[in-house]
């Protein structure tokens, strides 16, 4: 099966120059169309193009949709940039309303806040506009999961859910004031830690620092305006920011310690890892049955049909 590809815009997500057998320069890229659809395409007569495309560019382009190896492939014939498109206008978003998760988030947070130097904590954040109107669109990675314009607000609403459900149970051991505080400010430093300029990409302070660290600095940069702030306090918040990976070797520069700490990690990781598989079954189109193997997971996956 074939379609062509007529003078449409696409948004340049990834882009590879490489070499054929016969040693012939080609791209491949990923490619996002105006409904944020992925599509990998490739293009072979590259020494015939007079613009030489590049990554996060928006472009016009003229091809065919084709299947190749069992999956399809746009076939770029010829390509043009558009120099007045925005690129987040293609990139791909979260399926829920923005403004909605937004203030869910905080409706949920002030309903069940009881410590005062918590709340007047949260009214720092959520007072912040410059920090909010980008907590609010930012993707919550790169790849891999809530890897989308909004991802870090639906990512970080879950996680405050997930928080009050774990420490109503564990209501024992948890504080449940502290968890949400952890659940709120986790991820806090992606929104300096990611760039949305032409893509998904890393900020050169990201790649150097790391959104652990970042969300670190923005937490303290608010507690400083709150007068006889506890001490102990602060070094708990910041213990769960700086554990909240588990191990080291995957970024943490502490293990987690505390209970709250503890139970923030395995929040975070099974918001991920839910999503990372919907998002795996949604690209491969699976309804029923198995996708192919994931090399981050190292595994296949299984979805059914059994209803309630």
């Amino acid at each position: 099966m074939e379609l062509n590809i007529n003078e449409e815009k696409f948004f340049i997500a990834d882009l590879n120059e490489n070499l054929t057998k016969d040693n012939k320069p080609y791209y491949r890229f990923v490619l996002y169309d105006s409904n944020s659809k992925q599509y990998n395409a490739i293009m072979f007569n590259i020494k015939d193009v007079s613009y030489k495309p590049s990554k996060g560019d928006v472009i016009l382009l003229n091809g065919v949709l084709q299947q190749y190896n069992g999956q399809m492939q746009l076939k770029i014939l010829d390509v043009k940039k558009i120099d007045d498109a925005k690129s987040e206008d293609f990139m791909p978003k979260s399926n829920y309303d923005i403004d909605n998760m937004f203030e869910n988030l905080k409706k949920i947070i002030f309903d069940n806040l009881k410590n005062d130097n918590l709340i007047k904590l949260c009214s720092c954040f959520f007072n912040d506009n410059d920090v909010t109107d980008k907590f609010k669109k930012m993707p919550a990675a790169k790849t891999i999961h809530h890897a989308y314009m909004g991802g870090l607000l639906e990512h970080t609403l879950s996680i405050v859910r997930l928080a009050i459900i774990m420490s109503r149970h564990y209501n024992n051991y948890v504080n449940q004031d502290l968890l949400i505080i952890g659940a709120l400010f986790h991820d806090l430093g992606k929104i300096y830690e990611l760039d949305l300029t032409g893509g998904i990409n890393y900020s050169s302070s990201g790649r150097l620092v790391g959104h652990l660290l970042m969300g670190i600095e923005k937490v303290n940069e608010y507690i400083k305006t709150i007068e006889s702030f506890p001490a102990e306090l602060k070094d708990l918040i910041v213990h769960m920011i700086a554990s909240h990976h588990g191990f080291l070797e995957f970024g943490s520069p502490q293990k987690p310690k505390t209970f709250e700490a503890i139970v923030l990690y395995y929040m975070d990781d099974l918001d991920a890892k839910i999503n990372t598989i919907s998002t795996i079954f949604d690209k491969e189109g699976i309804e029923e049955g198995w996708t192919s193997y994931d090399k981050l997971l190292e595994r296949q996956l299984f979805k059914h049909n059994i209803e309630d």
